[in-house]
């Protein structure tokens, strides 16, 4: 960390708590670093001891919040012009994104980016998407410059399945075999999120953060490069492991069952820490110190979803169920040029995650 009289910029970040949050942080404090040294990032968090590692860069501030408390949040955004809105993965979500979005209104921050999740606006009937969708409102009735990113389902999701096709050999989803999906990559999301804030801050609005150029009260979907239904990922996690993997259809129920018991194994945590995140984003976005994937069971616990995340990755499932997320919006490459990693990239770099382990 170093002193706010060096930068002549700042960007806030929320959410850091979350693995998506975190991944963010850890990937934005190295290029900013880089590519635009008068930038400060303000991470803001809940634990800053679980940020501690970040503290190497030196554009980074890691400020402790209550998102209960506005004034908490106040404090710690004084004198930023930009906020990156994550939101909690909490059930108290959309009242804390509200705190947020006032202590913005109160410090005179003009901009946010907010990262929300594909479906928020259109299916009010699965109460996590619609707690994105309502927070998305907000930002749009608050936020005179604001630009919405909504996620499709990451392809480091499908991590929280390699216990179960380790040990079984099976890939159980609430979804039938044939249902698609267009699961986007974590490492390109985090490009977009940096590729907007670069351009940001190199632009002509530069000197005071103002707008995100063209992309300024936009609202996208952002998806992986092709489609892929439920028997073609198990055939293509199948082809790393050199096992036969049976999809099985079940219940929410029964596949919550599943989620909720992960953070009960061995070496599996509902708190993640930026060494979490950096082996998430692995060699793929050039994390210093290279490649940490190696073996994804080596040192650092695997992420277990908290109850919050199981439900968004439920409700993310209903809606590929649905027929309602199995198309490429293009609007990745928009952003960074290209559209993006397919799954079997990602399969083929984390295939120590899924293969069985024998004696």
């Amino acid at each position: 960390m170093d002193s706010t009289s060096t930068f002549s910029k700042r960007i806030a970040l929320t959410g850091c708590d979350n693995w998506l949050g975190c991944c963010t942080a850890c990937h934005l404090a190295q290029e900013l670093e880089k590519k635009c040294k008068d930038v400060q990032l303000v991470c803001l968090t809940r634990k800053p001891e679980k940020l501690e590692r970040l503290g190497k860069y030196k554009n980074v501030r890691i400020e402790e919040v209550d998102y209960d408390d506005e004034k908490t949040i106040e404090k710690a955004i004084r004198g930023v012009r930009c906020t990156i809105l994550i939101a909690e993965m909490n059930e108290r979500r959309v009242k804390q994104a509200n705190n947020v979005l006032t202590a913005m209104k109160n410090q005179s921050v003009r901009s946010c980016m907010m990262i929300s999740v594909e479906g928020a606006g259109e299916s009010s009937h699965l109460k996590e998407l619609h707690s994105f969708g309502e927070i998305e409102n907000t930002v749009k009735e608050c936020c005179d410059e604001h630009l919405i990113l909504r996620k499709s389902i990451l392809n480091q999701c499908f991590l929280f399945w390699s216990p179960i096709v380790q040990e079984k050999c099976e890939f159980p989803t609430l979804t039938t075999k044939q249902c698609e999906m267009t699961p986007l990559d974590i490492c390109d999301l985090v490009c977009a999120v940096e590729k907007i804030v670069i351009d940001h801050c190199h632009g002509q609005l530069s000197e005071d953060l103002g707008g995100f150029d063209h992309h300024t009260n936009k609202t996208y979907t952002l998806t992986g490069p092709e489609k892929i239904n439920f028997e073609q990922l198990a055939r293509e996690i199948g082809e790393i492991t050199g096992e036969e993997i049976e999809v099985k259809e079940v219940s929410r129920e029964e596949l919550k069952r599943y989620l909720e018991k992960l953070k009960h194994r061995d070496h599996w945590d509902e708190e993640i820490y930026v060494m979490q995140c950096q082996d998430l984003l692995g060699g793929s976005v050039h994390v210093e110190g290279g490649d940490h994937r190696g073996d994804h069971d080596g040192g650092n616990p695997h992420y277990a979803p908290n109850e919050s995340t199981t439900n968004l990755l439920l409700d993310e499932l209903e809606l590929i169920k649905r027929g309602e997320a199995n198309f490429v919006s293009g609007d990745l490459e928009k952003i960074i040029g290209h559209q993006g990693k397919l799954i079997k990239d990602f399969l083929r770099k984390e295939k120590n995650a899924f293969k069985p382990h024998r004696d």
